[in-house]
């Protein structure tokens, strides 16, 4: 009998004692007798599954208590109905297929899209206890057949596969031949064509309900709209599912949105804000600035990797482990360093760009704060991003004006000064109750529009209006702070009544004015490889609101100082204070780090930040105290106790603090 199954046991002795009822201990002794406990759990009410499922939390995993639907999500499984559970990133999804899983009678079949995403999963799991493996193209034939094996045997609790994985070489029919618990589909957006990550293969995912007409399927994804949450529903063909939809608001983290200038400048001044400790990402748009920004962090004293779908496998994997060992610092990646990241240890993700869609900038600059700690989340973009989704979207042709419709959202959210987490929120189809949410750069004050907004708006207009509409943001942006270059005089601009309207001004402060009112839809770039400047209707509402029946509300515009680079940058505001100790905290993470590393195993697997701000804040000195820090069960104690406690004793007895 495994580890995972003696304890269960002894959850189960503990309290059938409490009501006083004969335990059926003796079938449950580690090593013995596993078809008892099967048969055990087959005949448990669905209220004693769930108090079973809470034990398991606590003493296993080592939490006090079920976040928000995860206890409902977990009820729904244990009962075999479908469901449909939407938690943001962070909110706990994988324990809501996890717990069943390891209590219900039979192997689960997790259905995950990424090799990154299984082999992290499996490898907190079994450092658990819990008997788990992954199927995938990473395994050579002998390692596939060794599972498949274990898992005919029925010695696993978990098997995770891919969709390919699943639909290739009849493994299908191999599962009818194993007493399965249910299926979770993990990442079920993907399924959708409105999603943002679409994979073919999910499409035919709806074959397990056919195949599989009395086993649960149970659809999970952090990120879904209404109108991709129906569309998981229908494809997957679940029966009436339980629809559990998580609150989108994550309070712990502070969002930032940025004009660029110039990134590799303003990337060092967001990075001074933050302890060289700091675990964070930085996603770029395209290959090249990867490594541009990687190799420019390494010069300026970081620790940093490039990860890209360009590199080979083995160089992704190699880089990807010193990031979750913590032996590297900062990851900059694209989007290949994609959903199935399950660090939760990162405090900051930088974008140097604009993603295609809110869903994107919610998945990616989640992947911040997972731990429930504080962690920002910042945006630095150009309008030039913008052109470069606009261009790929036209290219494609495919889905082009609802995908249109999503970049503008995305624009929206960058660009006007409204809350963030609002924006968010709202977005996803949820209320913001709140009317500041004071952790976000509007609500706290740091961006404002600058008072002479409309006046200089309608400035801007009315010159591209008199260049005839034929130049671009840098000319418009010359004309109108008076410049002398001959180019101006040739054209007869500089007789022109807007020419040197704004000279109080520099030109690349207008210029990044004239690229806000473009991001706010009142300018639009036209033409290729030299666009040009032209109004939108929008553009002609605000030059003449009363000509065409509008008002000042229905034309909100916001202009916003951005040239100040020889000012101090203000640091971000602190979300939550640090009532641990910072030393100890510092001791601590150099222990995890090197227990991960001689694991080969993420840090954040051994313990997550928060466990060891937890264990900073108490002190444990024995095993009974240790067992009271977030995140610790018995296993972590058997596994890690002693080198913790060690450190913590070591560094007691250095202060001069009495045990």
């Amino acid at each position: 009998m495994t580890l995972f199954l003696g304890r269960i046991a002894t959850f189960w002795r503990r309290w059938r004692a409490k009501k006083r009822a004969k335990a059926p201990a003796q079938h449950l002794v580690r090593g013995r007798r596993r078809a008892a406990y099967l048969e055990f759990t087959r005949t448990m009410s669905a209220s004693t599954s769930l108090q079973l499922a809470k034990e398991a939390l606590q003493q296993v995993w080592g939490y006090p208590d079920f976040r928000p639907l995860q206890a409902e999500t977990i009820e729904a499984i244990q009962s075999g109905r479908d469901s449909l559970t939407v938690l943001p990133t962070g909110g706990g999804k994988s324990l809501c297929y996890q717990i069943p899983a390891a209590v219900m009678d039979g192997t689960a079949v997790v259905i995950s899209p990424l090799i990154s995403l299984m082999e992290d999963q499996v490898n907190s799991l079994q450092l658990l206890g819990v008997p788990a493996a992954f199927v995938n193209s990473a395994l050579n034939g002998t390692q596939v057949r060794q599972i498949k094996a274990a898992f005919f045997r029925g010695q696993l609790k978990m098997l995770y596969v891919s969709p390919e994985r699943l639909l290739l070489d009849h493994f299908i029919e191999e599962l009818q031949q194993v007493k399965i618990s249910f299926f979770a589909v993990d990442e079920a957006h993907c399924i959708s064509q409105w999603g943002h990550d679409f994979r073919p293969e999910y499409t035919q995912l709806k074959q397990l309900r056919d195949r599989f007409p009395n086993i649960g399927v149970h659809a999970f994804t952090a990120t879904a709209p209404p109108n991709v949450q129906g569309e998981i529903a229908r494809e997957l063909n679940l029966k009436q599912p339980e629809v559990f939809i998580g609150s989108y608001h994550r309070p712990n983290l502070f969002y930032r949105a940025l004009r660029r200038n110039s990134f590799k400048t303003q990337l060092l001044n967001l990075l001074k804000q933050f302890k060289k400790s700091d675990m964070g990402i930085v996603y770029c748009l395209t290959r090249k600035e990867t490594e541009a920004i990687a190799d420019h962090l390494n010069r300026s004293g970081y620790r940093a990797l490039p990860y890209h779908a360009g590199l080979s496998p083995e160089q992704r994997k190699h880089n990807q482990d010193l990031f979750s060992q913590e032996q590297v610092k900062v990851m900059v990646a694209t989007v290949a360093f994609g959903m199935g990241i399950d660090q939760s240890n990162v405090r900051f993700v930088v974008h140097n760009g604009m993603p295609r869609t809110l869903s994107h900038y919610q998945q990616e600059a989640g992947r911040a704060g997972r731990d429930g700690l504080a962690a920002h989340c910042i945006l630095v973009f150009a309008p030039k991003d913008i052109q470069f989704w606009k261009r790929l979207i036209d290219n494609e042709g495919v889905l082009t004006e609802p995908r249109m419709q999503q970049l503008q959202d995305m624009i929206h959210y960058a660009t006007q000064l409204k809350c963030r987490h609002r924006s968010l929120i709202e977005y996803f189809g949820q209320e913001f109750e709140r009317a500041h949410c004071g952790a976000c750069d509007v609500c706290l004050g740091e961006v404002e529009s600058i008072a002479e907004a409309r006046t200089y708006s309608r400035m801007i207009l009315s010159a591209a209006l008199k260049v005839k509409q034929n130049f671009g943001a840098g000319y418009i942006a010359q004309v109108l702070t008076g410049s002398s270059e001959q180019k101006i005089a040739r054209n007869g601009h500089d007789a022109l009544s807007v020419f040197g309207l704004l000279k109080k001004h520099s030109k690349n402060q207008v210029h990044d004015w004239i690229n806000q009112l473009e991001s706010q839809g009142y300018l639009a770039r036209h033409g290729d490889p030299y666009p040009v400047l032209k109004v939108t209707p929008a553009g002609f509402w605000l030059l003449v609101p009363e000509k065409y029946g509008k008002n000042e509300e229905q034309l909100p515009v916001f202009l916003v100082e951005t040239q100040r680079d020889k000012k101090a940058q203000k640091r971000p505001a602190v979300i939550g204070a640090a009532d641990f100790d910072q030393d100890l905290f510092e001791l601590l993470r150099e222990k995890r780090m090197q227990i991960a590393a001689k694991l080969g195993v993420p840090a954040f697997i051994v313990f997550g930040d928060r466990s060891l701000q937890d264990m900073a804040r108490v002190k444990p000195t024995d095993n009974e105290s240790f067992l009271t820090v977030f995140g610790v069960g018995q296993a972590k104690l058997e596994k890690f106790g002693r080198p913790m406690l060690k450190t913590i004793n070591q560094y007691l007895a250095k202060k001069g603090i009495a045990l």
